[in-house]
Formats: structure tokens, C-alpha cells, sequence
């Protein structure tokens, strides 16, 4: 399933792998040259790839490919090569040659286009391994087209219900569509339903499987490292530059995923080792609770979460030990798109913070701020309505008073506003 997401107009679902596996024929199939460790999930994908990417470039060697969505500020973040993101000339080639490839079937999607064009770049930069993550669902998702070498799922919860379905057996199906026979997977902590629905495939389709908390598991050390325990090897003194509890979900699937791979590539436990400590304490993922800039005692930070699972784990950071200390006036600047669950989302935050600030984020399916307003009353919420994001961080900053902390959250596209505006181009 590929959505449209293209700069303008509006977004539309058009299922299928018919355009992507044409488009790929026809250009001599770029996706051939190259595997894959393929990435899906409700939350938390950009986190893990990011730190598969950082342990396999360690491991692999350059060059090695990772391609995410959304972007935050601009679209060439969406495909690196050895971190360095493809030039916008290139994009745009791309994008070009990729609209050649139109057939029977209808003109390529934007995230077909992108998933096209990190292909054929892929193939131009002569990567043999890439980190690939999902844009929505799995089952008719481009990059399912790919060849995975290793599956992981790292979660499954209600999002995109419009797209994916309103239960969790259902886009638990679409979420385990991609895997591919013989090819084993790692999940993430599954609900009982989802779990039914991922292990069922995966045992039909003979898919040798590890699940977080009953193949594998983390622990923390008491020093502020954790130890990741996976079937094998014991990685042990593992400091995070991720922050919250989440991420060291995001983190143990991430290596329990490179785990897997690394094994069948005939890398010793010793050497792993060594990269995984290395990646965990190197990789950031902007967007996901860091702050901006990039210093925790940092006056604004961010969370790109979206949906209520996502405002759950927001809220256990926020109440139990916020990363930015104790004592701390924390103010909400605070949007979200319309398909989203904006009252269910506050909920879960509103107890911890002081109030909420919101503005319209300029997108074609912003929620609009009446909207946001009316929720923010239904999860009694103090609520200000600023005109744009400038005025929003302007309200925020005075709200939270000196020392206190705004916390630009709801949406990516809010998070992205947060980096055009406060510290520009995202690294």
C-alpha cells in the first residue's frame, strides 16, 4: 500500500506492487543489486534503523544505503549513502527518470517515486546492503518489493486505520506482509493479538522468528548502560545517546535484527560486540525526545510521536524522569494531522505538562485549530491558539517562563517545524 505524499495537493492510497515492480523491470531492476534489513511497525522504525544502520556500516563496510520516511525539512534526508545524504539534483533526476517508468497500471506515487529513485542511487553508489524502512504498512508497501535479508516488526498499535484497518489482527496482517519465505524476522513486544497473527505467518512461511521479551531482552546495569541479552551473545555496558525506555526497545530489536544478519555473514560475537557498542553510543535519530540543539539542559525539545501508543511512552518519559531534569515549567507547543487521534493523544500527556500551545501545521491533512482546541478541552488541557509555528514558539517560550521547557510534539511535521525554524537544516 503506498500513500501519496507529494509536496501539493492531496494524498491518496493506491494499493498494489503492480507500478513499483514494473517501474523496477523497466529500468533493469535496481532493487536486484542490493539486500535488505527491512523495517516495519506502528513506532519506532526510524529509531531502529538508524542504529542498524550505524552496527552494519561497521560491519559491511561502505557503501550502505538507508532509506526512511517522512522527511522532517527536506526529502533528500529520506535516502543516505554512508550517512551523507543524496543531493538534490540527484532527487530530482531521479524523480525524473522514475516518472519514465509509468506503464499499464498508472503513473508511479510520490513514495513509489522515492522508493524508485533510493533504488537506482542504491545501485548507482554500488551498495550491496540497505537499511529500508516501511512508509505505511508492509503488505503493499514499494520497499516490499526489495530483497530482505532480515525482517523486523518492531511494534504493532492503531494508526493509519483508514488505510491499514480498525483492529489489531488486521494491521498486524498488513504489517507481516513483509515477510518472505525463509527469511527470518525479529518483533518488537506484540500485543497478544498481533502476536497470534505475526507467528502464524511466520511459521507458514517458514520464517525463523525472535520476539523482545521472550527470545531476547534488555536490562539496565545500574551505571546507565543496559545489557541486551540475544540468543548467542551477551552485550553488555551499552550507553544509548537515544533517549527514553522506548528506545531501548527500538535499540535491542535494532541489534537483535544486526544479530542475525551478522551470523549468517560468518562475523564472530567478538567483533559485533564492538560494533554495536560503538553504533548504540553514536547513533541520534532526530525527531524522536531529543532536544534542539542537541544539548540536554536545551530551553526546547522535540517528540515527532503521533499516535496514543506513542503519547503513552512520551508521558512515562515526561512523569518518571524527564531527561531534561526535574523542577522544570514544560509547556506543550503542540499539533497534529486530522486522521490522528488528537483528544486520545493529549490524554496521555496533558497530566505533565503545564499547558498547551497549538497552531495549524501547514500540511493538506492539518487538523484545523478549532479541532485542536476542542480536544485539548476533552483531555483538560489549558489550551492557546497561535496563528503559525513562529507565533506558537513565541506564546510557549513566555508560558514556560525562564528555565522552563517547550515541547514541540504530535506530529513530524510539527518536529519539522521545529528544525526549519530553530535550528535549520536536519544533520
Amino acid at each position: 500500500m503506498t500513500r501519496e505524499a507529494g509536496p501539493a495537493g492531496p494524498e491518496i492510497v493506491r494499493p498494489g506492487l503492480s507500478r513499483i515492480l514494473l517501474a523496477f523491470e523497466r529500468s533493469g531492476h535496481p532493487e536486484g543489486c542490493f539486500r535488505t534489513l527491512h523495517i516495519a511497525g506502528t513506532n519506532g522504525k526510524g529509531s531502529t534503523a538508524c542504529i542498524v544502520e550505524a552496527v552494519v556500516r561497521r560491519l559491511a563496510g561502505p557503501p550502505v544505503g538507508l532509506y526512511t520516511s517522512p522527511h522532517l525539512v527536506s526529502p533528500e534526508e529520506r535516502i543516505r549513502v554512508d550517512g551523507k545524504k543524496i543531493p538534490a539534483p540527484a532527487l530530482r533526476a531521479g524523480f525524473r527518470a522514475a516518472e519514465e517508468t509509468a506503464g499499464p497500471f498508472g503513473p508511479l506515487t510520490y513514495f513509489e517515486k522515492m522508493t524508485w529513485t533510493a533504488a537506482d542511487w542504491f545501485r548507482r553508489r554500488k551498495v550491496r546492503l540497505a537499511v529500508m524502512e516501511t512508509g505505511l504498512g508492509g503488505r503493499w508497501d514499494a520497499t516490499t518489493a526489495c530483497r530482505p535479508a532480515v525482517t523486523m516488526i518492531t511494534n504493532v498499535g492503531y494508526d493509519h486505520r483508514d488505510w491499514l484497518g480498525d483492529t489489531i489482527p488486521r494491521i498486524a496482517a498488513e504489517k507481516a506482509g513483509i515477510l518472505k519465505e525463509g527469511v527470518p524476522l525479529v518483533t518488537g513486544r506484540l500485543r497478544p493479538a498481533a502476536r497470534t497473527v505475526v507467528r502464524a505467518l511466520a511459521r507458514s512461511l517458514g520464517c525463523p522468528s525472535w520476539e523482545l521479551g521472550r527470545d531476547f531482552d534488555w536490562r539496565e546495569a545500574g551505571d546507565g548502560t543496559i545489557t541486551i541479552a540475544l540468543p548467542g551473545i551477551r552485550l553488555d555496558g551499552l550507553r544509548l545517546a537515544l533517549i527514553g525506555r522506548f528506545q531501548k526497545d527500538n535499540a535491542s530489536v535494532a541489534l537483535a535484527g544486526s544479530w542475525r544478519w551478522a551470523v549468517a555473514e560468518g562475523i564472530g560475537a567478538g567483533t559485533f560486540a564492538r560494533a554495536a557498542r560503538e553504533a548504540v553510543r553514536s547513533a541520534r535519530w532526530p525527531g524522536r525526545l531529543c532536544p534542539i540543539p542537541y544539548r540536554r539542559d536545551a530551553a526546547g525539545w522535540v517528540d515527532g510521536g503521533h499516535n496514543r501508543d506513542a503519547a503513552r511512552a512520551l508521558a512515562r518519559e515526561i512523569s518518571d524522569s524527564p531527561p531534561w531534569g526535574t523542577g522544570r515549567n514544560v509547556v506543550a507547543l503542540w499539533s497534529m494531522l486530522a486522521d490522528k487521534d488528537a483528544a486520545g493523544y493529549l490524554r496521555e500527556i496533558a497530566p505533565h505538562l503545564s499547558g498547551v500551545v497549538t497552531y495549524r501545521l501547514l500540511h493538506d491533512r492539518a487538523a484545523d485549530t478549532e479541532t485542536l482546541r476542542r480536544a485539548s478541552r476533552l483531555a483538560g488541557a489549558e489550551c492557546v491558539v497561535a496563528d503559525d509555528f513562529p507565533g506558537g514558539w513565541r506564546k510557549a517560550r513566555r508560558w514556560a517562563g525562564k528555565g522552563g521547557v517547550v515541547l514541540v510534539c504530535g506530529s513530524l511535521a510539527a518536529v519539522g517545524d521545529a528544525y526549519r525554524h530553530l535550528e535549520g537544516e536536519v544533520p
